[in-house]
């Protein structure tokens, strides 16, 4: 099934073509889940090899990364990303969720592929997806591995700013829980797009999320932890670049370091933030690499 959102227009598969995306698209399946409804999307393989569930960004969604979800499938794992609620092809007003109801959409997910694949459960979160990841992995006890890429969490900010700008967050929540600001206020996401060709591709297209209502965001930089205290009980891979400026490698480190869940640590060489899509092949080498140790 393909989306039937009118932005899957025709000037949309010009763009992706141009990209040399399509060739990717090609090999996914779409699910619809719930009266939502989540849209998720699989790149399969062989239904008893790991499952993997994918997680995108902030303001993304998992069609623009097909190359690195297809790419990951053909290792030998079932790919299958799920459309945050409010983003991409999902159902729900734009950019609104909590993290409560995540953890809801990602149980909905997991019963629905359990009906297919049989093979170890991995849950991979990118950026902001890594901190969702964590709190489903602090609920759920399915999962035989998590991969965080970068992490934060509210109990260990990364400086003074964060620390201050999560204490305006929670402060106007609570009285304005619907007003919108975007993020790109917080991110320098021209710097981040500057060298990669999805730059392009960002600023024409309108399934990307940019505003955000409070709740949601103080949502997800709020939401408590528990691995401060005490472990997850699975592997978990913390993966970062080594210029990332979004999340600095010295505060990964440190927030690994004071964890009581054991993380393994894998920088990724001159890489930034945007792994998935600038160092696909160092980030897919790493991943399976440490896999293949862990899980299978």
């Amino acid at each position: 099934m393909q989306p039937s959102d009118p932005n899957h227009s025709v000037n949309r598969q010009r763009i992706l073509k141009q990209l040399g995306l399509d060739r990717y698209l090609t090999h996914r399946t779409c699910w619809e889940l719930g009266e939502l409804p989540l849209h998720c999307e699989l790149y399969p393989a062989d239904p008893h090899d790991p499952l993997v569930i994918f997680i995108p960004g902030i303001g993304t969604y998992s069609e623009i990364y097909t190359e690195f979800l297809y790419r990951f499938s053909q290792r030998g794992y079932n790919l299958l990303s799920i459309d945050l609620r409010g983003h991409g092809y999902s159902g729900g007003p734009r950019g609104d969720y909590s993290v409560e109801e995540v953890i809801r959409d990602l149980g909905q997910v997991i019963d629905y592929a359990r009906q297919h694949f049989d093979g170890p459960l991995v849950l991979f979160g990118c950026s902001i997806g890594a901190r969702l990841g964590l709190a489903f992995a602090e609920a759920d006890s399915r999962l035989d591995a998590l991969i965080c890429h970068t992490l934060f969490l509210n109990e260990r900010p990364p400086d003074l700013w964060h620390m201050l700008g999560w204490s305006w967050l929670s402060m106007n929540a609570m009285w304005m829980p619907q007003l919108k600001t975007d993020f790109r206020q917080f991110v320098d996401v021209n710097a981040l797009l500057e060298h990669n060709p999805m730059g392009q591709f960002a600023s024409q297209d309108s399934l990307l999320v940019w505003e955000y209502p409070l709740r949601t965001l103080n949502s997800a930089y709020s939401h408590p932890s528990r691995i401060l205290q005490q472990p997850l009980g699975i592997p978990a891979l913390l993966l970062f670049g080594e210029k990332d400026h979004v999340l600095p490698p010295d505060y990964l480190r440190s927030l690994a370091g004071a964890s009581k869940q054991p993380f393994t640590l894998i920088e990724i060489a001159d890489a930034g933030h945007m792994l998935p899509f600038d160092h696909i092949e160092e980030t897919l080498e790493a991943t399976d690499n440490w896999l293949k140790n862990n899980v299978r």
